[in-house]
């Protein structure tokens, strides 16, 4: 820092003595030694604080990250300066209330932080990164020649069911359905990205079995990687779980239920269920309207279920139908050298539930609405150590109440069935964007079609949040989502009583249009919005 800088500071610490004392070099120095919390903490103490922080780059650049909930890019970029006046222009948009949309005309799978469509007749496999809006991660695509795998002696393309990538190691992780639902089983292949489906060269095993056979069921699976885990959920009669470490080929939690749904009802609720790797020790298991925790052990010998963490009671004759959940870690991006990323420790869990009143075995769409869930993966982690702390016996497991671990750790989101067509949900870090179409007053109805204009919004659920200038609240005009903070049941009747979700947040609206044969739906980049 250059001593004209600094001059321009000194001025409003006059006290001779502490910390007026100081040169403003050494302020400075100080204060980089802080956290961004502290940081932030220091803003409020008096004007002179605010004056040297905004006006020393590397300050306000790291307390600006905290707000955004980013987190810095590597060394060797661009200039802090640079970076600075990026980030101001990304946090920008959330104060003017415009994030911009860049538009792609891409119907991709958005796994990973990419798009990728599997070519079923050519056996390619086409990913494509988009850039950045503001934070210089450019544009990257690229074809996996899976002819190999597919043609000798392969799976068949058609019985590929979902596929997951983590393009910083290389790994490209499908699974693959039975030709014979009665009789074969399903598959996991670990795979290598830059050698055309080759098994990876890190990879214990080329594939992982898991599950039972899947019957006449419309069987499904979902992979998804964390780290050296991969978690495998197959859908079928039984539903499987299974947690491996991919390097290593061990097992290292598995969980099953059989699905007691008719399946000829379409009665889906007990069919979502579903296991998420918390971090390298916990699994979270979704069955249902439950939350159950567990540490990892050998192949489900040693597993222990932690702590069942309990939603908010619904009231008398209401239910939920069915469910989604949806996370996605930001990904690492070591081919290139962006300013700024999204910090993936700031990553939420989305549950989406179809809440309804039974009225004599059937139910009407005015009595119901979707309830979306935002869950920051660290406030369930948290509570997940606790048991640790408290040294509560092997046998034990805990019954949290939703007000004991959820009222200040999530954000609730009710969007009523009479607004909402078809909402579609995207999940990116600790940002959630809900895509639904515009309807005039004539249309305000489930069945309704739409006009040729959709409405996307963008939450932004995680500490700091709060702390952006123009950040939080629902905005101007009529809103079909109502943000939850304290309620009661003349506000809502689907809770047997008031609930609290106090999880800072920021939400965004904007509308574009949308062409006839255009999918209505808006995915997420580091810094904006791609549909």
């Amino acid at each position: 820092m250059s001593l004209s800088h600094t001059a321009r500071v000194e001025q409003p610490f006059v006290n001779p003595k502490g910390w007026g004392a100081l040169a403003t070099e050494l302020r400075v120095r100080i204060l980089q030694e802080l956290n961004a919390t502290d940081l932030l903490s220091c803003l409020k103490v008096n004007r002179a604080f605010k004056t040297l922080v905004d006006g020393t780059p590397p300050l306000r650049y790291k307390y600006l990250l905290y707000v955004a909930g980013m987190r810095d890019g590597p060394p060797g970029g661009s200039s802090v300066s640079k970076r600075l006046t990026q980030l101001e222009e990304y946090e920008n948009t959330w104060i003017v209330k415009d994030i911009p949309v860049q538009h792609s005309g891409l119907r991709f799978t958005y796994k990973g932080g990419v798009f990728i469509v599997l070519d079923h007749q050519r056996f390619q496999l086409h990913i494509q990164r988009p850039a950045s809006l503001f934070s210089g991660i450019p544009e990257k695509t690229w074809t996996v020649d899976l002819s190999d795998l597919l043609n000798k002696g392969g799976p068949d393309p058609e019985l590929i069911s979902s596929y997951d990538v983590d393009v910083a190691q290389d790994l490209l992780v499908l699974t693959v359905l039975p030709e014979d639902e009665d009789d074969g089983f399903p598959e996991c292949y670990v795979l290598s990205l830059s050698q055309n489906g080759a098994t990876h060269p890190l990879a214990a095993h080329r594939k992982l079995d898991g599950g039972s056979c899947l019957g006449l069921s419309s069987p499904e699976g979902d992979v998804e990687i964390v780290g050296e885990l991969i978690g495998w959920t197959v859908l079928g009669m039984d539903i499987c779980m299974n947690v491996y470490n991919w390097k290593t080929g061990a097992a290292v939690w598995y969980d099953s239920e059989y699905d007691e749904s008719d399946m000829y009802m379409g009665d889906q609720m007990e069919y979502h269920t579903r296991c998420h790797i918390l971090d390298t020790t916990h699994v979270l298991k979704i069955s249902k309207y439950d939350l159950t925790v567990h540490r990892f052990g050998d192949y489900g010998h040693t597993s222990k279920l932690v702590c069942n963490l309990q939603m908010p009671p619904l009231a008398q004759g209401y239910e939920a139908s069915y469910c989604e959940s949806y996370i996605l870690r930001p990904p690492q991006t070591p081919d290139c050298s962006p300013s700024f990323e999204c910090d993936p420790s700031f990553t939420v869990l989305v549950l989406e539930y179809d809440i309804h009143l039974l009225t004599s075995g059937a139910w009407s769409p005015k009595d119901g609405a979707m309830l979306l869930a935002i869950l920051p993966i660290a406030t369930i982690i948290d509570e997940a150590h606790r048991d640790m702390q408290q040294s509560l016996p092997a046998s034990h497991t805990r019954k949290v109440p939703w007000e004991d671990w959820g009222a200040l750790g999530a954000r609730l989101v009710l969007v009523p069935y009479q607004r909402r067509c078809d909402a579609r949900v995207h999940v990116f870090g600790s940002r959630v964007a809900v895509t639904m179409p515009r309807l005039s007053p004539q249309q305000n109805n489930i069945d309704a079609i739409p006009l040729g204009m959709v409405e996307v919004a963008v939450f932004d659920v995680r500490k700091g949040a709060e702390c952006a200038a123009g950040s939080g609240g629902q905005g101007a005009g009529t809103s079909p989502f109502l943000v939850l903070d304290k309620f009661t049941d003349q506000d809502t009747p689907i809770f047997k009583g008031p609930v609290e979700a106090k999880m800072p947040y920021r939400m965004v609206r904007r509308q574009y249009e949308y062409s006839q044969h255009k999918i209505l739906d808006a995915s997420l980049l580091c810094d904006g919005l791609c549909d």
